[in-house]
């Protein structure tokens, strides 16, 4: 199989060249734009689709917020008194009579109605109320002379009356407003009686012009579109301005238990059908959008695009053979030069004066090269010193948060167990180890400066445990100016006192010293308590994994390299732990004191 591909294949480089370019370029590369324009139409749709859906759901939570509007404003309009009092029939005796009584409750009923309507603006523009009593008196939001309140609506009224009903949805309620209020031919109307006592004092009357808010709303959307309003029955109600689409057939396209919107296209797939539910009334909202105002655009694209690529084909074609042509005949005169190269580890240039043409600017290429490898082994070297850097601090900075917690801890436990007021001075030496913490300009401490912070440390836990442990320094006063890395002391005292006394049941001695041993500085602390291997038992059970000594012995590999190490050492009772590192000396300069 291998040798009949290899006789397949041109035995020149140049040819091998070309083909190369032909099936791994140019033949992948025309695949791929026919799959990048299907995917692009495709990530249109969805667009469209997900756009689409979106409004719909906005107009759907709109239409809903209309008829939940009308529903409340019913409701509170019934239960108004002021009005039920103004409705009262005219044998009551809350009832005022003559003309001045019935201009009082024309007044009464206008005001409340408006009041209800004004609360709930700018929604309410697309709703309409009247109000009537018993005597067919009636009161609107609108210019109600001249116009009757219709025996259709009382027949409804009277119907409700006799079955029990307090309001009833009109789906189709044709357009009794005046003229000029609305040009729309059909309203959603809720009707609705007002009562006291079980007897209906009026009725109510709330109309949605739903023809006119359905054009409005489609007007405020990004993406343009006409759309449908269907009844339950797949009536169409009102529509939008058409712009070239028929109505669509909504029959077995959506489903009724489904909450978000269904898609669909027509039969020439030009148009992108959405549809939605709309409640109580089980209305459907159908958006329509011609796919044409995209694709059109798109297709004359891709057939430009296929023209182009035609043509850049041809011309890539003869380019790479002229140039798979120039590149090949200098190529074994460079080979040679390179191979010497190889044996001289990259620390010689070629020369580039004997040469023309390609083999010049190849030479110049492979010397800038060179140059620019030499470079970087040198920029590397640098990048490493500088994470070795980056890691030291990185390591220090792990001790803040570590510490602060520990430190939280212990106010806590003595705020619950003490319940005294000496937060003020543990605060104080906390301060005093958030302060050295925070100074990231210096790695190396004074020795004394290091003493004083384990001093403060030691203050903070035996708030805690009630002084039942004691901590004893030993050292050389000469070597209180020794630099040690700031905050390695601390962290051995922690680890004796945190992991060497978990329970504190028998008094605590923990011993630090500092001494000289052979141009060294050498650190170590020392306790009395459980030893290291019942201290590993007890860090197996612990959530929190400690990280102090573990920090310690990286900061000192980062600062010291070789010459330090860092010991645990098993005692008899105890556990000892040793730090050794190369002794530097700084004295501070001070001035003599004038005489």
């Amino acid at each position: 199989m291998g040798q009949a591909l290899r006789r397949l294949l041109p035995q020149k480089i140049k040819y091998r060249f070309f083909f190369s370019f032909v099936i791994v370029i140019l033949i992948p590369f025309f695949l791929l734009q026919l799959y990048y324009f299907s995917r692009t139409e495709r990530l249109i749709v969805d667009k469209i689709k997900e756009q689409n859906g979106q409004q719909l759901s906005i107009m759907k939570a709109d239409f809903n917020s209309m008829t939940n509007i009308a529903f409340l404003q019913w409701i509170e309009l019934e239960r108004n008194r002021e009005l039920i009092e103004a409705l009262q029939p005219t044998d009551s005796p809350k009832r005022e009579d003559g003309a001045a009584g019935k201009e009082r409750r024309g007044e009464v009923l206008k005001e409340q109605v408006d009041h209800v309507r004004n609360r709930f603006l700018p929604q309410s523009r697309y709703l309409y109320y009247s109000v009537a009593d018993r005597s067919e008196q009636l009161y609107g939001s609108y210019e109600t002379s001249g116009t009757s309140y219709g025996s259709w609506s009382l027949s409804v009224a009277d119907e409700m009356d006799h079955l029990g009903e307090n309001y009833r949805w009109i789906d189709e309620d044709p357009n009794y407003l005046p003229s000029g209020v609305t040009g729309s031919r059909k309203l959603l109307t809720l009707i609705g009686a007002v009562r006291e006592n079980g007897a209906r004092l009026g009725t109510i009357r709330i109309s949605f012009d739903y023809e006119a808010w359905l054009k409005d709303a489609a007007k405020n959307f990004p993406v343009l579109q006409m759309y449908h309003l269907f009844d339950a029955n797949g009536k169409e109600l009102a529509r939008t301005e058409r712009i070239g689409a028929d109505r669509p057939d909504i029959s077995g396209k959506f489903d009724p238990s489904a909450g978000s919107p269904a898609f669909w296209y027509d039969e020439s797939d030009t148009m992108l059908y959405g549809s939605t539910f709309l409640l109580p009334q089980r209305w459907q909202i159908v958006g329509a959008f011609p796919l044409s105002f995209y694709f059109g655009d798109l297709k004359q694209l891709e057939l430009q695009f296929f023209l182009t690529f035609l043509v850049l084909m041809v011309v890539f074609v003869m380019l790479t053979f002229v140039i798979s042509s120039s590149v090949t005949r200098p190529l074994k005169l460079l080979k040679n030069k390179m191979e010497g190269m190889v044996r001289a580890d990259m620390k010689t240039f070629l020369p580039e004066q004997p040469y023309d043409g390609e083999l010049s600017a190849l030479s110049r290429s492979f010397n800038r090269m060179v140059t620019d490898m030499n470079l970087m082994v040198e920029r590397l070297k640098r990048e490493e010193r500088q994470r070795e850097a980056a890691r030291f601090q990185m390591l220090l900075s792990q001790m803040d948060p570590h510490f602060l917690l520990n430190t939280l801890n212990t106010l806590k436990w003595h705020a619950i167990d003490k319940e005294d007021e000496k937060a003020a001075d543990i605060c104080k030496q906390l301060g005093k180890l958030l302060e050295t913490s925070l100074n990231v300009e210096a790695d190396l401490i004074h020795l004394k400066e290091e003493i004083e912070l384990v001093q403060a440390y030691v203050r903070i836990q035996n708030f805690r445990y009630d002084d039942r442990f004691v901590v004893r320094f030993d050292y050389e006063d000469e070597l209180l100016y020794a630099l040690v890395p700031k905050l390695s002391l601390q962290p051995l005292v922690e680890n004796s006192i945190v992991h060497g006394f978990p329970r504190l049941e028998e008094q605590g001695v923990i011993t630090v010293r500092v001494y000289r041993e052979a141009g060294n500085v050498v650190m170590e602390v020392e306790d009395n308590g459980q030893g290291i291997v019942e201290a590993e038992k007890w860090k197996q059970k612990r959530i929190r994994k400690g990280i102090g000594l573990t920090n310690v012995r990286e900061r000192l590999q980062l600062l010291f390299k070789r010459d330090t190490e860092l010991l645990l050492i098993e005692r008899e009772q105890g556990t000892l732990t040793r730090a050794t590192f190369p002794l530097l000396l700084a004295v501070p300069y001070r001035q003599k004191e004038d005489s």
